[in-house]
């Protein structure tokens, strides 16, 4: 059995999975749209993960995706998001559970990946229970082996103009950013970056290539989260080191957004950033009431608003937010669509044009091509 759960967000879907699952039996196995969740917690590496869950007798055959043989000594938080959703699923493999369900995980995935996983869960032997944004037409779906149930939203929950998102911004012109020679690995980690030279002008960019390629890690590394073992950094051919002197130029919404938040409510969060970046005087942050009326626009009517007791697809659109506000010059969105259905996916394309327009820089990641389709950009492909 395997049946897709197609509808617009908020109309229940997961809820639906929920209930599936439920139905099925008193063991199911679940992936949520951040793979980190399905993971045990309790592991160091990757070998250590694999084990936990396997069985004896596995039931089925294994889904191998990756080499995770080579992956055996890395640390599971230090996979990209996709790579976590493809050990999330061959630790299922090598189970002994009789269901799974997975909820907007797959949008995650390379194309490659994203089709061996769609055949891995349609082949039968276990019952599977899928919700994807990016599989939303029932023909497709039955095409391709599943049963679909559409839901229908019976309101608009957490209203979402980002139409109107970008409209107190005023131009502004981001420097062009230049990388020489940058390196870097991850301890017990395979080489990402040897010599890599990458120049980035205002306008709008595109990071391509497998899950595991670096783009996420590249994230890391101009936002100062991680440090480079060589190679330097530039903004209009002056020196820029984040990773020693702080990131000024890089508003980054995260592939996860509980990654991202420095406080428990908006308006914490805001205040931390406030702090931290008044030793730049280059930075104009926004008053707290551009931000409340942007956090509006956004879905969220309060900036005391608790974040964690918002649903995921809301708490992924309010971590737009600080994108958004215009204090920063270049705009990073790893995976933005995750979760998200058609509706809002086409305007956050049509927000980011607006965004060039305005002489902002923009680079994003993302596997739906549809929507990069949609954003005229240039494309950086990562790979061996």
């Amino acid at each position: 059995m395997a049946e897709l759960i197609a509808g617009e967000n908020f109309s229940g879907r997961s809820a639906a999975l929920r209930e599936r699952l439920a139905a099925l039996g008193p063991t199911a196995f679940f992936v949520g749209p951040y793979a980190e969740a399905a993971l045990s917690g309790l592991s160091s590496t990757v070998a250590d993960e694999i084990a936990i869950y396997a069985a004896r007798q596995p039931a089925r055959a294994a889904f191998t995706p990756l080499d995770f043989e080579n992956l055996a000594a890395r640390k599971p938080p230090t996979l990209s998001g996709g790579e976590q959703v493809l050990l999330a699923l061959h630790c299922f493999s090598r189970s002994d559970y009789p269901a799974i369900g997975v909820d907007t995980a797959l949008e995650q995935l390379d194309p490659e990946h994203r089709a061996a996983a769609l055949d891995f869960l349609s082949r039968g032997g276990f019952a599977t229970v899928l919700v994807d944004n990016l599989i939303d037409r029932l023909a497709h779906a039955q095409h391709k082996g599943w049963s679909c149930a559409v839901l229908q939203r019976a309101a608009v929950a957490f209203p979402c103009d980002l139409a109107a998102a970008t409209g107190d911004l005023t131009p502004r012109t981001a420097a062009t950013i230049a990388i020489d020679g940058l390196s870097f690995r991850y301890p017990t980690g395979r080489e990402i970056f040897r010599g890599f030279d990458l120049t980035l002008a205002p306008g709008v960019h595109r990071l391509v290539g497998a899950n595991g390629a670096g783009k996420t890690t590249l994230f890391r590394l101009l936002t100062g989260v991680l440090a480079p073992s060589a190679g330097t950094v530039s903004l209009d051919g002056a020196p820029y080191a984040p990773w020693h002197t702080g990131n000024r130029i890089f508003a980054l919404a995260a592939q996860n957004p509980d990654h991202q938040w420095c406080g428990a409510t908006l308006r914490e969060d805001l205040s931390r950033r406030r702090r931290a970046l008044a030793r730049f005087s280059e930075i104009a942050f926004p008053a707290d009431a551009a931000l409340a009326s942007l956090a509006a626009r956004l879905g969220v009517t309060s900036l005391d608003q608790h974040l964690y007791e918002l649903p995921l697809v809301a708490r992924k659109r309010a971590s737009w937010l600080w994108p958004l506000a215009g204090a920063l010059p270049w705009i990073m969105l790893d995976e933005p669509t995750v979760g998200q259905d058609r509706a809002t996916r086409d305007a956050l394309a049509a927000t980011i044009g607006r965004l060039a327009a305005l002489g902002y820089g923009v680079l994003f990641i993302t596997h739906d091509d549809a929507f990069a389709a949609a954003v005229p950009h240039r494309e950086v492909r990562l790979g061996a």
